[in-house]
């Protein structure tokens, strides 16, 4: 999903403003400037993109609640009326662009970010993709994006991430970070260490488990991976056997 995405018919039909009477349904409409798809904010006309913003900026505007927001809608009759978004109870916005509105103003510093930067360093299971600006996780095997979602407002940060199943954002879900990240830890795990013993291979999985609690204050499911006496030690003495650059550079990261 994309910006360009919610464009439909010249408009944005994801977001519904109910104008006064004679009471009518308008949507934002979207013209191009040089090829660039933008709507027109009358009030900023006497700025240098003289009221002509991009579509992919006035979403990331509207994801951070930018006071006194406004752009241009038209009436059935042809007439030019503004669509204010300090009007709650005027506007409505559809359930997927809510989603894509609180990806966008996920913050790079909280929970759900991090448990996304951390899967798409899992390489080459997962990858970085730049979507608009903001860092996903895509995986190499399915092409399933892994997207951060905005906890600020929660009661607590949980790590939690929205998932587009196959890359499908028709096919999406919330889901704990943590869950998808424990599958990934054992796969990634499992990979590098073709070949090695269980014990090897707990020992590494025992230590990403850490690493990814340090990285993103979540937790991992495990509940039958013993913690190994003296783990520093038994990981070094099994560096070789796993394979000396993937474990070494987790160690001094």
């Amino acid at each position: 999903m994309r910006a360009e995405s919610f464009i439909v018919d010249g408009c944005l039909p994801d977001i519904e403003y109910r104008t006064t009477a004679p009471e009518e349904i308008v949507c934002p409409r979207v013209t191009r400037r040089d090829g660039v798809p933008v709507v027109y904010l009358h009030n900023e006309r006497a700025a240098a993109h003289k009221g002509f913003v991009p579509v992919a900026e006035f979403l990331r505007r509207l994801a951070r609640r930018e006071p006194n927001l406004a752009c241009t809608g038209y009436r059935a009759n042809g007439r030019q009326t503004t669509i204010s978004f300090n009007k709650d109870d005027r506007v409505t916005l559809s359930p997927r662009l809510q989603a894509w509105l609180s990806t966008l103003a996920a913050p790079r510093e909280g929970k759900s970010a991090a448990v996304v930067g951390f899967l798409a360093n899992l390489m080459p299971l997962y990858t970085h993709e730049d979507r608009d600006g903001v860092w996903c996780a895509r995986s190499l095997q399915d092409g399933t994006l892994i997207l951060p979602v905005d906890e600020s407002d929660w009661d607590e940060e949980r790590g939690t991430v929205r998932v587009h199943w196959q890359g499908d954002a028709a096919r999406q879900s919330q889901v704990d970070g943590d869950q998808i990240a424990t599958l990934a830890l054992e796969r990634y795990v499992r990979l590098h260490g073709t070949g090695a013993s269980e014990e090897a291979i707990a020992a590494e999985l025992w230590y990403m488990a850490r690493h990814f609690h340090h990285k993103t204050g979540c937790h991992v499911y495990l509940p039958q991976l013993p913690d190994p006496p003296d783990a520093m030690a038994r990981l070094r003495r099994k560096a070789g056997e796993i394979g000396q650059d993937v474990l070494i550079n987790l160690l001094t990261s």
